[in-house]
């Protein structure tokens, strides 16, 4: 484990010897930091005379089209590249000819994108061949000084004598103990790197010292790029590294931090000197009846012989299980199961204990999550691709069904559907009898079945002939093994073209969505072949409390297709929480469609006798809104347009699940028809 200290003084810089005044520190306008006009080398043959700027304010300035000049003999003049930004305190270099400038008695300017001289060096001369260039000291200052070169690096901070910088050291070794031909690592930060000016400007360098038995050395090094250090020694007792406790000390700009580390000749054991801990875990906070709970122990202390003892203990306070378990390596591991024929649902106290020790944990035995209607005892889901269907149209039923098994054989393998006027009466069709002798033809149930998938889910196309489906409200239930369902439609009459007319005289698949024209391939029922496709894009179990939901014309498995129902449910698990778990469903535009708040415009269940739906305008259009009420653990609506003919906008709807710590999960579907 490594040993690390960090100290944050104020680190106040007093010299000896009194220090000559500098130039004011330029802080409004971006200023020419150095400049190298004549750099080793034949400038004639390569690039490589530079002009370093830098920003001392506190803004990005944007210096596209600004330019760098000569205005002496050669007068050449470099034009800074569109986009070019310089940030606060940031240092950029720029190239430009072979000669670019003369080597005396030359003058650099930095002219803005308007021509207006922003910055200007005094008259500078460079008539050696080397490495020296002219440079502010320090950066961003009015003063000049001819030193050692530093393209795109700092030319210092000045540090006034009687001021005061706030400077971070820290100190660490790799370990805390070693034994003889080890490396110990000493390694640490600074927060900033400080710059000196006796004898001459330089960085500030770190000083380490290690002390230890008979033993002392000193080393100085300077902060990395990223101001890190590190220096190593190597413990040799040939080099003189003896058995005992080495203190290390590091300075840095008045700072100073201290460590220590000792030196033996073998491991020490330290299970002694380690705090004995014993703890216990479950692998998830909530479970499911018969899930399987993962019991782990933890201990850095293994007694020999001996076991942990555990107890398990439901809401009621009630001891319902117990074991002993003995460890491996200092972990504890088990299986727990709870196959109570009635369960306890709430909240389980777990309590281990193993020789001194005592731990505890908690987790929470839930109902499983399964979309229920509150009105409906075990009710399976069931939805309709639309509300509105016209004469001798089709519709989709589509389902899913809770606490699937699709390898349990207690489930039935069909799901019956039937259906009904609104007034209750099922609906029948005459049948062909085989007895000619009688006058009546038997009356037969209208009914339809699907086959569910693995997943539980099931879905059907039903033709809704006009003879037995006259225009009227109807509902259709479901039934599968006992789990029932009920949806609502309306039979609506056939459409009209703008003449008036009825279109397709004599051709029942007019106006019929999925139908064609008679003049179109007929299939074998005397039907044109469907060219309306509906596709489902669902999405299952979202935890969060605002969720966006998309309704945009796409193309889906190279089908145009556009929006027409938006459809969302919301499952509370725990009763007590119903009143305290909401939806609030808006329009792109703002406006509250759903919801408690005053202003929405449904605030209760759509639900009522004679009516499946509430019509609301929003943006210019009629919108059918159907919605269970807020009381209920499955919350559920659907939104799609009053015309038949309409698709929803392209928008992003806003639902908001109203609660604090409840639990919950969102579920939504946007059922898009193809437009060809």
């Amino acid at each position: 484990m490594n040993h690390a200290s960090i100290l944050i003084v104020f680190a106040v810089l007093i010299t000896a010897v009194s220090i000559p005044a500098y130039g004011e520190l330029i802080t409004d306008h971006v200023v020419i930091n150095e400049v190298d006009t004549n750099p080793f080398g034949d400038d004639s043959l390569a690039i490589s005379e530079w002009v370093e700027l830098y920003n001392p304010t506190d803004l990005d300035v944007d210096l596209s089209g600004w330019k760098i000049a000569s205005t002496t003999v050669l007068k050449k003049t470099f034009t800074i590249p569109d986009g070019t930004i310089i940030s606060p305190e940031q240092m950029l270099t720029f190239t430009y000819a072979k000669v670019w400038f003369t080597d005396s008695s030359e003058s650099v300017e930095l002219r803005n994108s308007s021509g207006d001289v922003v910055d200007k060096t005094p008259e500078i001369s460079d008539v050696k061949n080397d490495f020296m260039s002219w440079q502010r000291s320090y950066d961003g200052h009015t003063d000049w000084e001819f030193s050692l070169g530093n393209a795109g690096g700092s030319n210092g901070k000045l540090l006034s004598s009687d001021g005061a910088s706030l400077v971070e050291v820290t100190l660490s070794t790799d370990k805390t103990n070693y034994i003889f031909d080890e490396t110990a690592i000493i390694q640490g930060t600074v927060s900033e790197r400080v710059f000196v000016e006796i004898p001459t400007f330089q960085s500030s360098p770190i000083l380490i010292n290690i002390s230890g038995p008979d033993f002392q050395q000193s080393t100085s090094l300077y902060p990395d790029y990223n101001l890190n250090y590190e220096t190593s020694l190597n413990l040799f007792q040939v080099l003189g590294i003896s058995e005992g406790t080495y203190d290390v000390t590091v300075n840095y700009a008045g700072v100073s931090e201290t460590t220590s580390f000792f030196v033996e000749s073998e491991n020490i054991e330290t299970n002694e000197l380690v705090a004995s801990s014993f703890n216990i875990f479950v692998d998830q906070n909530e479970y499911f009846l018969k899930q399987s709970i993962l019991l782990t122990g933890k201990t850095n202390e293994i007694i020999p012989y001996e076991s942990m003892q555990f107890t398990v203990t439901d809401p009621d306070g009630v001891q319902i299980d117990s074991g002993s378990l003995f460890t491996v390596d200092g972990e504890f591991n088990t299986i727990i199961l709870i196959n109570s024929a009635i369960p306890v649902f709430g909240e389980y106290v777990l309590t281990a204990e193993y020789g001194e020790h005592i731990s505890s944990t908690t987790f929470s035995l839930i109902e499983k999550i399964v979309e229920i209607d509150e009105t409906v005892s075990n009710e399976m889901i069931l939805t309709l691709d639309d509300f509105q269907y016209l004469e001798n149209g089709s519709l989709q039923i589509s389902g899913s069904l809770p606490n699937f098994d699709f390898d349990s054989d207690i489930y039935y393998q069909v799901v019956y559907l039937n259906f009904y006027s609104s007034d209750g009466k099922q609906i029948h069709f005459a049948a062909a009898s085989e007895d000619y002798s009688s006058n009546e033809s038997p009356v037969v149930p209208f009914s339809a079945t699907a086959i569910p998938n693995s997943n539980g889910e099931f879905s059907v196309n039903v033709r809704i002939p006009p003879v037995i489906f006259p225009i009227g409200d109807y509902y259709v239930t479901s039934n599968y093994g006992g789990l029932k369902n009920t949806v609502n439609f309306s039979i609506i009459s056939e459409k009209s073209s703008e003449s008036g007319n009825v279109t397709g005289e004599g051709n029942l698949n007019t106006l019929i969505p999925g139908k064609q024209s008679v003049s179109e391939k007929l299939d074998a029922g005397g039907y044109a072949v469907a060219s309306v496709k509906t596709i489902i894009e669902k999405t299952n179990r979202i935890s969060d409390s605002l969720i966006s939901i998309e309704t945009k014309d796409k193309t889906i498995d190279e089908q145009s297709v556009q929006p027409r129902v938006l459809s969302g449910s919301m499952i509370t698990p725990s009763k007590a929480d119903v009143s305290k778990v909401n939806l609030q469903v808006s329009s792109e535009s703002g406006i509250c469609i759903i919801g408690q708040n005053s202003d929405c415009l449904v605030s209760e269940s759509t639900r009522k006798p004679g009516q499946i739906f509430e019509v609301i305008q929003i943006d210019g259009m009629n919108l059918n809104v159907r919605y269970s009420g807020p009381d209920v653990r499955l919350e559920k609506f659907s939104i799609l347009p009053q015309s038949s003919d309409d698709f929803l906008s392209n928008a992003n709807w806003n639902v908001e699940v109203q609660k604090d710590d409840e639990v919950s999960r969102f579920y939504y579907k946007v059922t898009y028809k193809t437009t060809q």
